[in-house]
Order: structure tokens, then sequence, then C-alpha cells
């Protein structure tokens, strides 16, 4: 069995995605180092380099599988003039650590960088509107309103759920954790809204930091309300340092903004785990 980390149209929900039918999930929300490009020939390519960053999925394979991916991507064997890419091996980083994977790649930069190294992402900013997950601070509309957005996120489309992801509190602020969602099994329930495109240079990716590196956009499979799965963009830390204690005012918003939408069964296993862990009761 080989490891193999994919980035674009092998990706979940992808156009290519069906070759990876047999192939066994280790990480969806991994990533690298390199460089992610838009070939405008509908599929994206990577530069391998020791800066930048490329966000995909990581997945075991058997060496016939890896037969076909070779022949997708045209690659012939190392070195061969014919290759479009070329296949070697890189560190790839999961929320359950780092491993080592084949990926294939471009040898040099010849096409448009894709920003935040995302192609999901890349192809969902191409719409109007976009779903967003969100599962701390977010989900309460008091900063939101405050800031003048409220009418960004007026169109709320119920509760979603993110399997395989657990709430933890990552992100060292000032005053303690903040919340982050973390691929090491689980299930996390959250908001979802339906949010206009300009939302998110025009708030979200000021309100988590992401120009300073501080959280990132990520997409991801979401459970909504009727049962379906579709792509949402949610937040994730990008140094997560263990679990720290939340400050009460924080807990607060998360615990409000999660009550009315969330499922009961989730809701007083969240409010029992911030009791149990912070001291901190909704009601104080």
């Amino acid at each position: 069995m080989e490891l193999v980390f994919v980035y674009g149209t092998l990706r979940q929900g992808e156009d290519n995605h069906h070759l990876m039918d047999k192939a066994r999930p280790v990480a969806l929300m991994a990533w690298t180092r390199g460089i992610l490009m838009d070939t405008r020939r509908g599929y994206p390519a990577m530069t391998a380099e020791d800066s930048g960053f490329v966000a995909g999925e990581l997945y075991e394979v058997t060496p016939e599988m890896m037969i076909q991916l070779d022949e997708l991507e045209d690659f012939h064997g190392p070195g061969n003039p014919a290759n479009e890419y070329e296949r070697i091996r890189t560190e790839v980083t999961t929320d359950s650590g780092k491993r080592e994977a084949w990926v294939y790649v471009y040898p040099e930069r010849k096409h448009d960088v894709i920003v935040h190294g995302d192609w999901k992402l890349h192809l969902l900013r191409q719409n109007p509107n976009v779903l967003y997950f969100a599962y701390g601070s977010c989900m309460d509309m008091e900063r939101i309103t405050l800031a003048g957005a409220s009418e960004w996120f007026a169109d709320v489309r119920g509760r979603g759920a993110a399997e395989g992801f657990c709430l933890q509190f990552t992100y060292r602020a000032e005053d303690g954790g903040r919340a982050d969602l973390v691929e090491t099994g689980g299930r996390t329930e959250g908001k979802l809204y339906y949010i206009p495109i300009q939302c998110l240079d025009g708030y979200l990716y000021l309100r988590e930091g992401v120009h300073n590196e501080k959280y990132r956009p990520a997409v991801i499979p979401v459970q909504c309300a009727d049962g379906s799965m579709q792509d949402a963009i949610t937040f994730v830390v990008v140094d997560k340092s263990s679990e720290l204690s939340p400050p009460g005012h924080y807990l607060r918003e998360i615990l409000r903004g999660a009550r009315p939408v969330v499922s009961a069964e989730y809701y007083a296993e969240l409010e029992d785990r911030v009791w149990k862990e912070y001291g901190f009761r909704l009601d104080e």
C-alpha cells in the first residue's frame, strides 16, 4: 500500500474522485508545502517548494491504483521527457501527525498562483454565494451585528454536522483558547449560513485573522439538516497548540449561538463539557 496526497480533481466531489473509490481516506484536511496554480484547463498543478501551502487529501492506495493514477497524471517514469507531472515524495501534515506520501507536481511555475493554495476553495469562490459552517463564536450574532455585517448572515440554513472532526480550543489568544475544528474523529455540529462571497474578504477573513495566518479557510463536507452532504467553507487554526482554557465571554458566545440550532444531544454534551472542563455555565 502507498500513501498519495491529492489536491485537485481527485479530491472528494471532484471530477476524477471515482478513481479513489477503493482508496482508504487517511485525512481530508491535509496539507503540504508548495505552490498551487490554475492551469485554466479544469485542473490545478502544484510545484514542490519549501514555502507556500497546498491543501488536499491523503489516501492509502494499492499498487494497482497507483498505476491508474500515473496514467491519469501522464507520468511515465522518473525524468521521462513525456511526463506532464513528476511523481515525488513529500511530507504531508495532518491533524494526527506528519506522513510521507507521493504527490504529482509540475517542474516549474508557469501558471497563475491560486491564493490560499486550495483548489476546492478556488472553485467555490467563483460562485456568488457559498455555504459557511460556523462551529464556534460565529454561531452567535452579537459581534456580527455590532460590526454591521448582519445582512451577510441573514440566510441561515440550519444545523450542519462535520463527521470525523472534533471541537478543540487550540488557538492561543491573550486571554485563553479559541475554537478549532480538528480532524481526529468525533462529530461537531454547527450553524450553516449561505453567505455572499464578498462576506469572506469583507468580514470573515478579517475576523479570523487569515492574513496574519491565525486561521485559514478550509473546505469540508458537511451533513445538512435534510441529510444531504455539501461542501462548506469553515476556518481552522494554522498553528495548533495543546488545548487551552477559553475565557467565559467566549464560551458564552458559543453556547448562546449553538442552543437554537444544534441538536439537543449535541448541546447537552457541549454544555456538560464546558462545565466539567472549564467550570462555565451559560446562566451564570
